[in-house]
């Protein structure tokens, strides 16, 4: 059995594993850095839900396939066993909070005023907080919590976010430069990278440049002192995208990261590795200025704003701008105030009003929820986002999802802050496991300092997720190596090979089938039909575009049929119905006038039908009618 790079033992990984590992690391590093390139997609992110869509029910299927082929001893696990195999282990307790998590979004979903938008999402520009990206996140992150084993995969998944963050990091630098082939981000104020916003991108960055100092330290542990070079080089690429981001929250995020990467390494690293760490973090930040103090086109911003920004940290308390913290306070009072009072749909029973506060209002509900907890001008602008996670999953999956996600961060701090003091005792400060473990503890509590006032989305959730992952896996990969250790045994850095299993059951194999059929169905008739819907529908805003407006009202209608849940695509029929029927009044023609009115009214109804909340449908439907 040889040991390559890449760590696989041959002869000891079932296929199964190999597949789902591969799964979630494609999943992580395509997620943040795939994007509809210019005039192909009518949305710019339908692709990382696509990915992330993928990715998850690729993991369920060979899942269930290695269930059903290598099935276990016991079909179902007793209660005993299952409350044993948890034990006082808070790192498996924070796996099952995730579950309750989950199963939290699943009963909010049931019971949401308006179902099919908590199932799909509301808004096709950003999704993320429906039922299907939400579920699909929980399974990376119960995936690589619950199958990661070894020192090896943890070294590959870092390893993958670094070269994620460090691509969209040279994107972001382009794109400040006025190079973008591909998207529209040689254009935005502030660059955008791969991820669609300049916020989200920071998000990212700051993540991966902790992770780029950690996996640079440990790497050179084992004396390979290129990577220090290697580790500085990508750290002062992203440190530099990040800045040219111009997003004050994750700047504030990062300081607070290397703060507490620097106080928790004074306590519990070796002194050597601390200085290295912080030596490398002093060489982003000064390889970040020289990148950004190169000239470069003035498109909006440039180096001039970013200093000016970077000087006037204090604006982000301002009451006077949206942007800043202040001006996010009459978001977070709506959102509590709705927390405390939920403001029930009208005809819910008292039985429903009253699980609103356990079950919150629906995955991707706020946007309609919001006006009701604040006194709003007839033209002021509906918040679409708490810019605050924990308080979104308050409002829209009530105090069961709010706790069950505090307590499954809680005990994953908690557990990585437990295993810390095992290997010191035996003055082990330079282990992989407490290198990795204070540097995702530093990463962790930086972008919980950031999603206090920032937006999470799908390219930011997902390696958020797997990071907290990650944390779990190396406390159980660490606390069974020290175990090991301390009975003598050498297997630490060894997979067993497994017995042989019994030949698979005909129930399981069929329902092993049942799942994959199930999960290629969803993501033909959802993910497949969307992308071609997306695509059909940017054909017919080129004909829009070209005075074409016949052709483009046939491909409009044709999205719509391939993705009904789609509101913009109703909304885009109805306005060429329109279009149409202003031209006949204009020409006298009152009859061919009327009809193109009453086509546009029936064309917004079709989606009230689905979506009875949906403020621009219901202003089609007025101005038609």
């Amino acid at each position: 059995r040889s040991q390559g790079f890449w760590g696989l033992l041959v002869g000891t990984r079932r296929i199964t594993d190999l597949v789902i590992e591969g799964t979630w690391l494609a999943g992580v590093v395509l997620t943040p850095l795939v994007f509809s390139p210019r005039n192909s997609l009518n949305f710019y992110n339908d692709p990382k839900y696509a990915v992330l869509h993928l990715v998850a029910l690729a993991i369920i299927a060979v899942w269930a396939w290695e269930w059903a082929m290598y099935r276990p001893s016991s079909l179902w696990p007793s209660l005993s066993g299952a409350l044993g195999w948890v034990g006082r282990r808070p790192e498996r307790w924070a796996v099952v909070s995730v579950g309750g998590l989950g199963l939290s979004a699943v009963i909010s979903t049931a019971l949401s005023p308006v179902p099919v938008v908590s199932l799909w999402g509301r808004d096709a520009t950003d999704l993320g907080y429906e039922l299907y990206s939400f579920l699909s996140v929980l399974v990376v992150f119960i995936a690589i919590a619950v199958r990661m084993r070894t020192e090896h995969q943890v070294r590959r998944l870092m390893l993958a976010l670094v070269g994620a963050g460090t691509v969209a990091a040279f994107y972001g630098i382009a794109q400040r430069f006025g190079w973008d082939g591909l998207g529209p981000g040689e254009n935005a104020d502030r660059v955008i990278g791969s991820l669609g916003n300049s916020i989200h991108l920071g998000s990212f960055l700051l993540m991966t440049a902790m992770i780029t100092t950690t996996v640079a330290i440990n790497e050179q542990r084992n004396r390979e002192y290129g990577w220090l070079i290697v580790g500085g080089l990508a750290l002062g690429a992203q440190l530099a995208a990040l800045w040219f981001t111009g997003a004050r929250g994750p700047w504030i995020g990062y300081t607070v990261s290397v703060v507490a990467f620097v106080s928790i390494g004074f306590v519990w690293l070796d002194r050597r590795l601390l200085v290295r760490g912080v030596g490398l973090i002093v060489s982003g930040v000064l390889a970040a200025l020289v990148i950004g103090l190169v000239p470069a086109p003035e498109s909006g911003g440039g180096t001039t704003r970013n200093l000016s920004d970077l000087v006037n940290l204090g604006s982000v308390f301002d009451d006077s701008t949206t942007g800043s913290i202040g001006g996010r306070g009459p978001i977070w009072q709506s959102a509590l105030e709705l927390t405390r009072s939920r403001i029930s749909a009208p005809g819910e029973s008292g039985t429903l009003i009253a699980a609103r506060s356990l079950t919150g209002y629906g995955p991707d509900m706020f946007f309609y929820a919001y006006p009701h907890g604040v006194e709003m001008e007839p033209t002021g602008t509906i918040a679409q986002n708490t810019h605050n996670y924990p308080l979104q999953l308050l409002l829209e999956l009530g105090l069961f999802g709010f706790f069950t996600f505090i307590s499954a961060a809680l005990l994953t701090v908690y557990a990585a802050a437990k295993l810390l003091g095992m290997p010191s005792r035996a003055g082990k400060h330079g282990t992989w496991s407490v290198i990795t473990i204070v540097g995702l503890l530093a990463m962790l509590i930086g972008r919980g300092t950031e999603q206090m006032v920032g937006v999470a989305r799908v390219g930011d959730l997902v390696p958020f997720w797997a990071l907290m992952a990650l944390t779990i896996a190396v406390v159980e990969i660490a606390r069974r190596q020290i175990s090991e250790n301390y009975e003598g045994s050498d297997k630490s850095q060894r997979v067993p090979r497994r017995a042989a299993s019994p030949p698979p059951q005909s129930a399981l194999v069929a329902v092993a089938v049942a799942i994959t059929l199930l999960a290629v169905g969803v993501l033909y008739y959802k993910d497949f039909q969307s992308l071609k819907a997306s695509a059909t529908a940017r054909d017919a805003f080129e004909l829009r575009e070209e005075g074409r407006p016949d052709e483009a009202l046939v491909k409009y209608q044709r999205a719509v049929e391939l993705a009904p849940d789609v509101q913009d695509y109703h909304l885009q029929v109805s306005d060429l119905f329109r279009e149409a029927a202003n031209k006949a009044e204009i020409a006298g023609m009152r009859d061919q006038a009327i009809s193109g009115w009453e086509k546009a009214l029936e064309a917004a109804r079709r989606y009230e039908e689905r979506n009875w909340k949906a403020f621009d449908t219901q202003l089609r439907m007025g101005q038609a009618e």
